[in-house]
């Protein structure tokens, strides 16, 4: 995937009085912004939010290599196979220290509720990002437009931090990585890890470990299993998933949820084997997912479970 920078830089400290603030960035955050009142760095997420009245803004960083792929489905048709109904743009949108960026507006329904959504999608010199910011509808007090539009004008952007850094300020700690090599931290809220050259596996050439914390409360103890058991069979990127083992177990105040079995990539047509470890804890909960080609099995299996289990929930 190739990027193409247009030169694009436009002040508005003149006209918006937000520049003048100093704009926050979310904890190991190369993206920053002034967030609208009410909004307070969250604790589940990379970004900001309401919690009592359902407000979020998100902060997605990704590999600048990613712009050119996610840019071609950044329309109408594009963004409304992920459920997002748009009703303008995209458009050019100011962000200082950005190469491109673009805005649409629209709407989303999830979990029965319809959320107005804004989604910038930056492009820049060493990364690409997305600021998603989602509002419910009818909500009292809610935020205006117009406080949307001031907030996302204060995008600014810094030199990426570390990895390390990133790492850090995940709400999990992962005690024992098993020799996988840790390659990504997305949204604040998940780690991508890895093992071999390259960063990115394509085509299952190498085994994919993701590590997802919640960003909403664990299920009730009675529904564990069969929502562990949701999550496997709709994981995105493989097909044809089907679960063979499934097992419980508590340790302390943790309840362990080990799920394996197979499934094939949806580029290659590879027969693949996953393997899901959750950890639920009364509010919280983290999950770790390995996706690795079926005939490679026995040299992954047993190192991933030994990285899963050391999982804990800060």
């Amino acid at each position: 995937m190739r990027i193409l920078f247009l030169a694009f830089f436009l002040l508005v400290a003149a006209v918006n009085p937000l520049i003048a603030q100093e704009a926050r960035f979310p904890e190991g955050a190369s993206v920053g912004l002034v967030p609208p009142a009410g909004l307070v760095p969250s604790a589940r997420f990379s970004g900001f939010e309401d919690a009592a009245k359902g407000t979020s803004v998100v902060v997605t960083e990704l590999p600048v290599e990613a712009y050119a792929s996610i840019a071609a489905k950044f329309n109408k048709e594009g963004l409304e196979a992920t459920g997002i109904a748009i009703t303008s743009g995209p458009e050019d949108w100011p962000v200082e220290g950005a190469v491109v960026s673009k805005i649409v507006r629209g709407s989303q329904v999830a979990a029965g509720v319809r959320y107005r959504k804004w989604v910038v999608l930056i492009g820049a010199e060493k990364l690409t990002a997305m600021v998603t910011v989602q509002i419910p509808e009818g909500v009292q007090g809610g935020l205006s437009d117009e406080d949307v539009d001031k907030t996302l004008r204060s995008i600014r952007l810094r030199a990426p931090v570390t990895l390390n850094d990133q790492i850090a300020t995940l709400p999990f700690k992962v005690a024992d990585q098993a020799g996988f090599r840790p390659v990504r931290v997305i949204a604040g809220a998940t780690l991508l890890l890895t093992e071999g050259p390259n960063d990115v596996a394509a085509n299952s050439l190498q085994p994919v470990i993701i590590i997802a914390s919640s960003l909403s409360s664990a299920p009730a103890a009675a529904t564990r299993m069969e929502f562990a058991k949701q999550a496997f069979l709709s994981l995105t990127g493989i097909k044809d998933v089907q679960s063979d083992n499934e097992t419980s177990s508590q340790a302390g105040e943790a309840e362990w949820i080990e799920i394996d079995g197979k499934a094939t990539d949806s580029v290659s047509g590879d027969a693949l084997y996953v393997a899901q470890v959750a950890r639920f804890e009364a509010e919280r909960y983290v999950r770790a997912i390995l996706i690795v080609r079926e005939s490679e099995k026995d040299k992954y299996a047993s190192r991933f479970r030994t990285l899963a289990k050391s999982m804990t929930i800060n």
